[in-house]
């Protein structure tokens, strides 16, 4: 399965519509944004994809209550830490606010074979015994290379797309 990964959006709709283009030519069957989506009226870009969406609220949350009805049925907000399962792979989504709540994902007891994270606004990309940490970059443009990934989780694999090439 595909799965789109985002994160750090801060309501740049230019952005956002370009990493969409790309889930899209890609066949993404899954989005997950890993926080700092903050304005409600930018879940209303996703209203065309038809595949769930996963966002967690980051440190920027914004409107909260209305995020959350806004994704209504087409996906699943965390106000903090997200866990669940996709083509039987467990995730953590948290987007990276706290290093020692992020390292207890990654390294903690509870396994899991995928967390996803942002906040730092750089891509990363490590492998710790069974499970990757991805940290697909920022989509809004701070320091000039905005970014998406998309993870196989057939191939366990991930690649990462510029926004702007």
């Amino acid at each position: 399965m595909k799965i789109g990964i985002m994160s750090d959006s801060h309501d740049k709709r230019e952005n956002i519509k370009r990493a969409l283009e790309i889930f899209e030519k890609n066949e993404v069957e899954v989005i997950i944004h890993a926080g700092d989506l903050i304005s409600p009226f930018c879940i209303e870009l996703f209203s065309n994809y038809v595949g769930r969406f996963y966002l967690c609220a980051g440190n920027n949350k914004g409107d909260t209550v209305l995020i959350k009805k806004k994704i209504g049925e087409k996906g699943y907000f965390f106000e903090e830490i997200g866990k669940f399962s996709i083509d039987n792979k467990k995730f953590a989504l948290y987007h990276g606010t706290k290093t020692e709540v992020l390292n207890s994902l990654i390294y903690g007891k509870e396994r899991f074979d995928y967390v996803i994270y942002g906040h730092s606004h750089k891509k990363v990309l490590k492998k710790i015994e069974n499970t990757l940490a991805i940290n697909p970059g920022e989509v809004y443009d701070l320091y000039g290379d905005p970014s998406v990934a998309i993870l196989d989780t057939k191939t366990n694999s991930v690649k990462f797309f510029h926004l702007y090439r």
